[in-house]
Order: C-alpha cells, then sequence, then structure tokens
C-alpha cells in the first residue's frame, strides 16, 4: 500500500527522544518496552516511527527549515524573498543560539539514537529472520545518513553507536574526526546493501538508496573508483531509468517512478503520521507554498489549480540559474519553471485587458512577490483540487533521483579519468541531451558539470553540499540572491543579495548549537572556528 496507515506512527513521539543531552537518557514509557526490542514485529515498528521522524521535519511547522535545507539556501542559484528560513538564506545574524541549527541537529541525533537501538537488538535475535534483518538494514541506513548529513553541515559531531542505557549515561562528549565518522557511515551502509532489496514498498529504505548515498561519501572522500562502482550499480539494475524529460518526475501527486530512488510519502489521508489541525483539516506540507507566487494579488488573477492554489511565493531560482539554460533548445527551461501569467478573472479584469492576456507585472514588490518565475519541482495542481485555497500540500517530495547519480558519476570519471573520458561524457549527456540539447563532444570541465548540476537538480538539497564538497561556497559572493541591475524587473528590490556581502569563511560549516555546548561543556566540544 503506497501510503503508511500503520498506528505504530503513534510511537514515535515517545520513542525518538535521543537527541544529544538525551543520550544519556533512559527511557521509561511503554513503547520502549520488551516487546519492541525483543520481537522482530516490533522492531519493524521501529523503524516505521524512524520514517516519520524523518519526514517530520517537512511536516512540522511552516517548513521553512526543510524549504532552507532542501532548496538551495545560501548558495549561488537561489533567491530568497521572505520568510523565516531568510536568515540562513542572506547568512544574515546567524549564530549558535539560532533555532534552525538546534532542529537540524536535534532531528538527526533523536534518529541516531533510535536507531542505535534497532541495530543493538537485531543483532542479538534470529538475524536470519527477513524481517529482523530488514529493520536492522533499515535502521543502518538512517544511522549512516543521519551522520552523513550532520558532517555536512556541522563537521564536528558526538559519535555514538550504542543504545543509552544505565549503565553507561557517564560519558564525556568529545568530538570525533572524520576518519572515525565516515568509517561508521561506510560501514552501515554496506551492512544495508547486503541485506535491503533493490524496490520495496514507497517510501522505504532500498539498496538503490544505500548506494547512492554510499556514492555521495566517496565523492566526499575523493574515492572516484568506489563512487563509479556504487553509482554503475544502480545503472544496471532494471528497476530504475531515466524519465522522458526531467518533469515527469514533479508531475502529479504520486511521484514513485523509475527516476525517482526516494521519495517522501504523503497523502490526505489520515495515517503515515499525519495529524488533524483544529479546523479538521489533515496535516501535510508546505513546501508547494514556498516556491507558489501570490498571483492571485494581481488585479485579473484569481486562485487557480493551474497556477498552484495558494501561495507565499518565497523560493525563486535567480536569474543566474535561469541564465544557464539554453531557452531555444534546452526544455528545462520552460518545463521546469513557470514564466508566464495570464488573465483568469473576470471580476477584476483590468481595464483594456482580456481575459487570456499575458499578466505584464509593474517592476519592484509586484513582480518578486506575485509573478516572478518559479519552480514547478514542488508545485501542486492535485491535491488541493478540492480546496483550491488550502494552505498544505500532500503532494510527495522527492529526496534521490537517478539524474544525481549520473551527474555524480560523470563527475568521478572527470577527476579520475579526466573531462575526455568517454564515460564522463556519456554521463554528462544523460541529463544533457533528454533536455533537448545537442549531443555534448566534450571534453566535460567542471564549470560544465556544476552548471549542469545546478540545471537539473536545483531545489533538490543538492548543491549546498556540491559547492562546499569542492570548496567553492564563494560563489554565493559573485551570484547569490539577485540585483536590480541582473534583473531589472527588481527595480528598487536592493535587498535580496544580501548573502554576497554577509558571506565569511566560517559560512563552511554551521555553529554547533548553544544548547548543545552548554550541555556537553565547551572545554570537551569547543564551538566550531569563526562562531560565538
Amino acid at each position: 500500500m503506497k501510503k503508511y496507515l500503520i498506528a505504530a506512527v503513534l510511537l514515535s513521539a515517545g520513542i525518538l527522544s535521543s537527541c544529544t543531552k538525551m543520550l544519556q537518557e533512559e527511557s521509561k514509557t511503554e513503547v520502549t518496552s520488551s516487546w519492541l526490542v525483543t520481537t522482530p514485529d516490533g522492531l519493524d515498528r521501529m523503524v516505521i516511527a524512524l520514517y516519520d521522524q524523518d519526514r517530520s521535519i517537512i511536516r512540522d511547522g511552516e517548513g521553512d527549515l526543510f524549504a532552507s535545507l532542501m532548496m538551495d539556501s545560501g548558495t549561488d542559484i537561489l533567491l530568497y524573498r521572505s520568510g523565516s528560513g531568510a536568515a540562513l538564506a542572506r547568512l544574515s545574524g546567524l549564530n549558535a543560539s539560532n533555532g534552525n541549527f538546534r532542529k537540524v541537529w536535534e532531528r538527526y541525533y533523536q534518529i541516531i539514537g533510535k536507531a542505535n537501538e534497532v541495530i543493538y537488538h537485531a543483532e542479538r535475535m534470529d538475524m536470519d529472520d527477513p524481517v529482523v534483518k530488514k529493520a536492522w538494514g533499515e535502521a543502518k541506513v538512517f544511522r549512516a545518513r543521519s551522520y552523513f548529513e550532520l558532517y555536512k553541515r556541522f563537521e564536528r559531531l558526538y559519535l555514538n553507536t550504542v543504545p543509552t542505557t544505565i549503565g553507561n549515561i557517564d560519558r564525556v562528549f568529545k568530538p570525533s574526526g572524520k576518519e572515525a565518522i565516515f568509517e561508521v557511515v561506510k560501514t552501515d551502509l554496506d551492512d544495508a546493501m547486503e541485506v535491503l532489496d533493490w524496490t520495496d514498498q514507497p517510501g522505504r529504505w532500498t539498496k538503490a538508496v544505500a548506494k547512492h548515498i554510499r556514492a555521495q561519501v566517496a565523492m566526499w572522500e575523493d574515492d572516484w573508483t568506489t563512487a563509479i562502482e556504487q553509482c554503475e550499480d544502480i545503472f544496471e539494475c532494471p528497476s530504475y531509468g531515466m524519465m522522458d524529460s526531467a518533469i515527469e518526475c514533479f508531475t502529479g501527486a504520486d511521484l514513485n517512478c523509475k527516476e525517482n530512488l526516494y521519495v517522501y510519502q504523503f497523502s490526505g489521508n489520515l495515517g503515515g503520521g499525519n495529524s488533524v489541525s483544529d479546523d479538521g483539516e489533515v496535516s501535510g506540507h508546505r513546501m508547494a507554498l514556498q516556491v507558489t507566487t501570490q498571483y492571485y494579488k494581481m488585479a485579473g488573477l484569481t486562485f487557480s489549480t493551474e497556477y498552484g492554489g495558494y501561495g507565499w511565493g518565497r523560493c525563486y531560482p535567480n536569474s543566474y540559474l535561469l541564465g544557464l539554460y539554453d531557452q531555444e533548445k534546452d526544455r528545462r527551461y520552460t518545463e521546469l519553471f513557470r514564466h508566464k501569467w495570464y488573465y483568469n478573472d473576470p471580476a477584476t479584469l483590468p481595464e483594456g485587458k482580456n481575459l487570456g492576456d499575458e499578466v505584464i507585472p509593474a517592476t519592484g514588490s509586484d513582480y518578486i512577490g506575485n509573478v516572478h518565475p518559479m519552480t514547478l519541482k514542488y508545485f501542486d495542481g492535485w491535491t488541493n483540487a478540492d480546496n483550491i485555497e488550502r494552505r498544505t500540500s500532500y503532494k510527495d517530495i522527492v529526496l534521490y533521483r537517478l539524474a544525481e547519480t549520473y551527474l555524480m558519476a560523470a563527475e568521478a570519471y572527470y577527476h579520475r579519468d579526466g573531462g575526455g573520458s568517454a564515460k564522463a561524457i556519456e554521463y554528462f549527456n544523460k541529463t544533457w541531451e533528454r533536455a533537448g540539447n545537442d549531443h555534448f563532444d566534450g571534453p566535460v570541465t567542471i564549470d560544465d558539470l556544476l552548471d549542469e548540476y545546478a540545471r537539473e537538480c536545483h531545489f533538490e538539497g543538492v548543491r549546498w553540499s556540491l559547492l562546499k564538497r569542492l570548496g567553492m561556497l564563494e560563489r554565493v559572493v559573485l551570484h547569490g540572491g539577485d540585483t536590480p541591475e541582473e534583473d531589472p524587473m527588481l527595480k528598487d528590490q536592493t535587498s535580496l543579495a544580501q548573502q554576497r556581502a554577509n558571506f565569511e569563511p566560517k559560512h563552511y560549516r554551521w555553529p554547533i548549537p548553544q544548547s548543545e555546548l552548554d550541555f556537553m561543556g565547551v572545554e570537551n566540544f569547543p564551538q566550531n572556528e569563526g562562531w560565538l
């Protein structure tokens, strides 16, 4: 069944309480009873609760933090108009007490804490039992991915791989180095690949996901051969393949397809961790609102499923990103973005205009808020059809996609064998030619790769990690946000490129949350350089 309707997710609030300071605590609640940790069905339910916890960051609150993580905040291809994620996007006024840093730290350590329990108890049960083996493999992916994501942002981490008990609560918190952290990550992923199937119920980890993440880890270690091997293993699996166009991966409410390796599952049905608000609305997420403009504020325009219903208009592609496309050949320029709106409301139609005429906005605030070009990757014209002004979406969200796997393989061959490598060129052309461009004969350069990553994988949580890995986050100084000189339609909107002036070398890593330092002790666990 596509969507999780399993009551066990109700356990998540009680069993997923393992942030750094909570690693010292033994839960006394009934949901961590011996039934959960000594039976195959109990382990499976614990893992299901982990899936709910993993996607809670999308669902909780307004989703600004998840938008910041996924929509390339602090990089060279995002224009962030407004919202609580503006500080991260513009690198403005950030410090160790910023709640977003704490939320990311706590979220992943909560997952690690519970994954440790599943792994520990699974290894003391019958590992030939397929349910136990699968739970163990899935927990391994959760732990590996959590440490990997934490490392990418914070680097300085506390490494823990055992359940917390009364017998081991006295701990000295000291940071572990990259080598120790990556050893755990790689071992967990290698273990998971041995036991997980290539395909599974949508929304659960698979061998393909583990291999994709393992390739990402190898790229961070400059281990190009391992990255290539992992990517090519996925290419050889007949269950996966490229769609005819990139937009097909983001079209509809159900985004499970052969190109999408992992998709967060959402539904308007009660279940799968969804809750019900005071007005009876089932919770979903607000990612569609982040990218959908406030077009309905323009005279002559009203709410429409064609335009995505209700929106906030916060996260936009900037003019640098849009300028990377060949507008005559590259279909992604029109397929992945909305550039134009047409009058659809006879009641408010401006004088001299007809229904169906293109809306030509005034420069300035009308443009940036209401009819700026927007991405269609999170656009939702499906799940809100029954309530056009609904402020939540039940559309699935893509986390990992085969297009990125091909670009990683192209980059790995570039680093190992040079830009003239036949494989580097072949894999580069997987996304480039699909978009309608002429065959690229090579040689591939790092600039070619950076541009194609942006054209294909923008707003998919790829850009920040890519630039950091390559030591190129300074590109935000050149292109971050937008200026009226680059986009004359902005006119007097002069505060949309603050990140260029705000960027400092310290932004290569986030500060350790102050609340965690206060608990662990600065004498044992110092703050990242440059942060107060």
